[in-house]
């Protein structure tokens, strides 16, 4: 009993002092689980297609963003469903490497007209900004990389709290399982709320886990990386191999068509167009069953040759590629599909269920707790023969 209470005392003092954290991670990370959607309906005037018909090809979004004078292209998003809109990712002083801004130009697929752009860097409240600044929030508190250590320290308590409950809640008896999943919604309001607290516990308890350890990885990415390396060797970028560069570029079609003609079953989700000719065209395919929301294979493509440099995909990797490939869509839930995502987003509200819940009970019982406390004083006092508080 005194081991199970001091599990007790720390995991209220975790609620008590972290709860808000964990309330505002949990709904964060339940909204970015549909990002896209979300996004979508909070600015339908620059991510909703205004006409039919067949989409224009990605050389010829190109040549409309470059008369538009935009900048330097960088990346090629696809329109992945009906309605969905080209994403161009433009560097707008393409002669800065670095501190150039950046935007994020929409474009209508079939007619080719401009729909708008936003800005890629900066953060606010505004429906164009706010998906941004959620998910640089959930990431680093936006306090940039400082703000990752802060989110892993918090994500590692939010693990110490998760298992501290899961301690607290485990029946000694075999018959007492079934209680842990009923809620007597007859008793008092204080007695519902803590029976919703331990219930909504035990339903989330996995899922918490899943995103909270999965979430510390990518946190700390780089050093998870060096030690699955230690097992099997991951690359965190694969080595291109050199190729001579020179001769006039390939055009954009040229370096589809060879993509195809490889992979013919495979859509076509982002292209990402090289600064200059020292590294290849990134091509993300996405085919059947795929885990990551732009497909799960990746090429770079030789800008000049149009040759397939290097391939990563489930059929190349190794086992410690495969293990670190895992950890976003397991942390998203896009690994199991739309009923994962689903659980996962019903799983970032608990957080704020249980802050809730298990407020209102340790509100309700301190003046108990405190009364306990002085006649345990009292009784204390009496064996020893003097007076309470002497």
């Amino acid at each position: 009993m005194r081991a199970k209470g001091r599990w007790f005392t720390l995991h209220r003092w975790l609620g008590l002092v972290l709860g808000l954290w964990f309330a505002l991670v949990g709904l964060t990370g339940s909204v970015l689980v549909f990002e896209e959607p979300v996004d979508a309906w909070l600015n339908p005037l620059l991510l909703t297609a205004r006409s039919s018909g067949p989409a224009l090809s990605p050389q010829q979004i190109v040549a409309r963003a470059q008369q538009q004078q935009l900048g330097h292209v960088e990346r090629i998003r696809l329109p992945a469903a009906e309605g969905e809109v080209y994403r161009l990712l433009v560097r707008t002083r393409p002669e800065r490497r670095v501190g150039a801004e950046r935007v994020e130009a929409m474009f209508d697929p079939a007619s080719g007209a401009l729909l708008g752009t936003r800005s890629a860097e900066s953060l606010g409240l505004s429906a164009p900004l706010a998906m941004q600044t959620l998910y640089e929030f959930h990431r680093n508190v936006l306090l940039g990389n400082a703000g990752s250590n802060v989110v892993g320290i918090a994500g590692a308590l939010l693990l110490v709290s998760a298992l501290t409950g899961m301690v607290l809640s485990w029946p000694a008896r075999q018959a007492q399982w079934r209680r842990l999943l009923s809620v007597n919604w007859r008793a008092s309001f204080t007695r519902v709320a803590f029976d919703v607290h331990r219930t909504a516990g035990v339903l989330a308890a996995a899922l918490l886990l899943l995103a909270t350890l999965t979430g510390l990885t990518l946190v700390y990415v780089n050093y998870v990386r060096d030690a699955v390396s230690l097992v099997s060797k991951v690359e965190s970028f694969p080595t291109i191999p050199w190729r001579d560069a020179t001769g006039e570029p390939a055009p954009l079609e040229a370096l589809l068509r060879a993509v195809h003609a490889q992979y013919p079953e495979a859509r076509l989700r982002e292209i990402r167009v090289p600064a200059g000719q020292l590294t290849g065209y990134q091509f993300f395919l996405e085919q059947r069953g795929d885990q990551y929301r732009l497909g799960d294979t990746i090429l770079w493509v030789h800008p000049v040759s149009a040759e397939i440099l290097v391939e990563r995909s489930d059929r190349t990797r190794n086992a410690g590629e495969t293990f670190m490939h895992w950890l976003f869509p397991l942390h998203s839930g896009t690994a199991f599909g739309t009923a994962g995502m689903v659980a996962m987003s019903l799983a970032g509200v608990a957080p704020l269920l249980l802050v809730l819940t298990g407020l209102w009970v340790w509100l309700r019982k301190r003046p108990g707790e405190r009364l306990a406390a002085e006649h345990q004083r009292a009784r204390s006092a009496a064996r020893a023969g003097t007076k309470p508080g002497v």
